[in-house]
């Protein structure tokens, strides 16, 4: 191989490796809106809550992707966990905000 085919080759890799990260979707902590919700929509939010966190966990095992970032690029390790712990704390302050609104409207469990 070639000194430029190698560099095109190991760019790709580690281009791959860049783009490889396991991201997590970030959830907005108040929505336009919610002050209309009803009780049962906010019920409603809060199930999507739990599926969202239950999303963000399995992105924090092994996976392919992590494994692959713990053998060949470990800051990719680093931020996929990152981004999984930011994820978590947004999912939790959207729970509380829509808690103290389920309380302030007076809802009933």
């Amino acid at each position: 191989m070639s000194l430029p085919l190698k560099s095109a080759v190991l760019i790709a890799i580690t281009s791959g490796f860049l783009l490889g990260c396991a991201t997590s979707q970030k959830i907005q902590v108040v929505q336009p809106g919610d002050h209309n919700l009803s009780c049962d929509a906010i019920k409603a939010e809060m199930a999507k809550l739990d599926k969202a966190e239950a999303d963000i966990e399995s992105k924090k095992g092994v996976t392919g992707t992590n494994v692959a970032s713990a053998l060949f690029w470990l800051p990719g390790l680093a931020y996929t966990y990152y981004d999984a712990g930011e994820a978590t704390r947004l999912v939790n302050d959207r729970r509380s905000a829509l808690t103290t609104l389920y309380n302030n409207k007076n809802c009933t469990p």
